[in-house]
């Protein structure tokens, strides 16, 4: 009799347990073709941006929201659902309730670099850069080889500056030297990209105290990834600009005269001008 009883009991655990299974597996499924939808959506926007109508658009981003939402109403637990859809409201234009979602995604799990980092963006743009600093700090601790989570603790420190600096959270020269190590640590990381390599050289002077010495020497170190034209002649401008402020007047001008792309000529006429007052 105890036997019998005991067989019922294991064979219905096992039979809890195949289904809670197959329902697990069920939902790894629907999630991954809502995210595969997703990204196929804005991949043919990116390759092409006027494939789709803006209304268009629309219907189907309210498609992929309402899919999330539907998804989240029996797996509310689910981190990564929570991530995709949180991230999808933000391209959404709706940051209000995507930082509700990061929110719950931060309660769930509160050592997620990818979820510190959209709330501190959240809060920085609402101009809230004391909060913002935390999460953007936890998110470089979480993941300190994410070259975008440092340039983004990079960002956050100069444009907050005056207020940190007010709140006596950093000194200025405080300041400076974590910016310059956000920001060099970014192009260790990704050596490749043009936008975290311009953006460390400019540091250099954006600094209280302008380090125009490390400045010519980022400028002027060989990189052979950035072989554009329009690249190399923003370089030039900028080591132009560097080496007017050494009182090296007539290398400057040469080079930035030597840049020939419509789009920089308001730039080049800048330092010509910044030139002529030495």
């Amino acid at each position: 009799m105890h036997c019998t009883a005991f067989y019922i009991i294991y064979i219905s655990l096992v039979v809890s347990t195949a289904l809670s299974y197959g329902q697990a597996q069920a939902a790894t499924q629907r999630l991954f073709e809502i995210a595969a939808k997703e990204e196929a959506i804005y991949k043919q926007i990116a390759a092409d941006p006027d494939f789709y109508s803006d209304a268009d658009i629309e219907r189907r981003v309210i498609e992929l929201i309402e899919a999330y939402e539907n998804y989240l109403e029996n797996t509310s637990d689910d981190l990564e659902a929570l991530i995709l859809y949180g991230k999808l409201l933000r391209r959404a234009g709706d940051p209000e309730t995507a930082f509700q979602v990061f929110l719950r995604a931060d309660q769930l799990d509160p050592k997620l670099a990818v979820v510190k980092q959209q709330i501190g963006t959240y809060l920085a743009e609402k101009g809230k850069g004391k909060a913002a600093l935390l999460y953007y700090q936890q998110a470089v601790e979480y993941e300190p080889e994410s070259a975008v989570y440092n340039f983004s603790l990079g960002q956050l420190l100069y444009q907050f500056c005056d207020e940190f600096v007010n709140a006596e959270i950093y000194t200025r020269d405080a300041i400076d030297r974590e910016m310059i190590k956000a920001f060099s640590k970014a192009v260790l990381l990704r050596p490749d990209n043009y936008d975290y390599y311009v953006r460390l050289g400019a540091a250099y002077y954006d600094q209280a105290s302008p380090d125009w010495q490390t400045a010519l020497r980022h400028w002027q170190k060989p990189n052979q990834t950035f072989n554009e034209s329009y690249q190399i002649e923003i370089i030039h401008l900028h080591t132009a600009r560097v080496l007017g402020k050494l009182g090296r007047h007539e290398e400057a001008r040469k080079l930035a005269e030597s840049v020939n792309h419509t789009a920089l000529q308001k730039s080049k006429q800048e330092v010509l001008d910044e030139l002529v007052q030495f």
